[in-house]
């Protein structure tokens, strides 16, 4: 009786994650509500029974995901989604610390999403790391040919076309540093999402994050930042970008976001502790985001939190 059960709830969970993953792939814009519940149905699995379950789970869905979408869409299923959910139970299993579980789950989460990149290369041709130049300025071309056909011209258009170009141009040279962010953003989400479902669904939990307002990382990014400005200028040959500069440039790119969510967690806290609105709070957050010179100032201030503690300086005072 325990088997059959087993065996009909492991069989619910696959068929909600390949349902989560369909509604991602066919619904515009809330698609991309369902892909962060994706893995939270795996998640469960593996804990409520073990790992087994969950990669028997992972595998029987993906065959229904490849009678669906073909290979590729069964590839971008396991990989992008799958193989973190699957890990993230995992990983909850032999560890009671959230930010072990984090940590080691970003890892995963990158590993997947450069396996689904070399596998996605390969059956493409399209290589996200390495695309020619030549290609996207033919392609901008053709966009803005036929906005000038349209009869839209002027220098804002050729400013615009300007500006597109060295975006593009800097993509692939930035896209490890976009990648990995991705799949902390991905990792973080899916955690907190799976969290709450367990939390309504399940006598089984995940044990919960620290608080926005006590987000610190260890001082020694401070020598990475370092050594990444390093790296940049050691690298630097004329208008070519070589290793050491790509290298250094996606280090400084993680850094500084990294500089600027402890700078917010700064501000979150003493907007916190003065009692501010949350959607107040969360409004002045997003400012900050889209505001370059405020960035800026954030993460400044991040960098002076992560030396001088300026938290546990304001709890001794009060």
């Amino acid at each position: 009786m325990t088997n059959t059960r087993s065996l009909v709830e492991s069989s619910l969970l696959a068929g909600l994650a390949v349902m989560l993953f369909l509604a991602s792939h066919f619904l515009p814009v809330i698609g991309v509500a369902f892909s962060f519940l994706c893995p939270a149905p795996l998640v469960i699995l593996g804990l409520r029974h073990n790992t087994g379950h969950a990669f028997a789970g992972l595998l029987a869905a993906s065959i229904l995901v490849m009678m669906i979408l073909g290979p590729v869409g069964a590839l971008f299923f396991v990989f992008g989604f799958g193989v973190l959910g699957v890990g993230l139970g995992y990983l909850a299993k032999k560890n009671e610390s959230a930010v072990e579980i984090m940590m080691y789950g970003i890892l995963v989460s990158l590993g997947s999403k450069l396996l689904l990149m070399v596998l996605a290369s390969k059956l493409t041709g399209i290589n996200p790391f390495s695309l020619e130049p030549a290609q996207m300025n033919d392609i901008i071309d053709k966009v803005f040919g036929f906005y000038s056909s349209t009869g839209m011209t002027g220098g804002n258009l050729e400013e615009a076309r300007a500006q597109i170009k060295q975006t593009l141009r800097m993509i692939p040279l930035v896209f490890p540093a976009i990648l990995t962010v991705a799949s902390a953003v991905d990792c973080y989400l899916s955690y907190v999402v799976s969290r709450v479902v367990l939390r309504r669904t399940s006598s089984i939990s995940l044990p919960a994050l620290p608080g926005f307002d006590h987000w610190r990382f260890p001082k020694s990014i401070f020598w990475v930042l370092l050594v990444s400005i390093v790296l940049s200028f050691t690298g630097m040959s004329g208008q070519e970008w070589n290793m050491l500069t790509k290298v250094g440039t996606n280090l400084r790119l993680i850094i500084n976001l990294l500089f600027l969510i402890q700078g917010m967690s700064l501000c979150w806290y003493f907007l916190k502790i003065k009692g501010i609105n949350r959607i107040l709070g969360v409004i002045v957050l997003v400012f900050t985001v889209l505001v370059p010179i405020i960035s800026q100032i954030v993460i400044l201030l991040g960098i002076i939190d992560l030396w001088f503690d300026l938290r546990s300086r304001k709890r001794r005072s009060r």
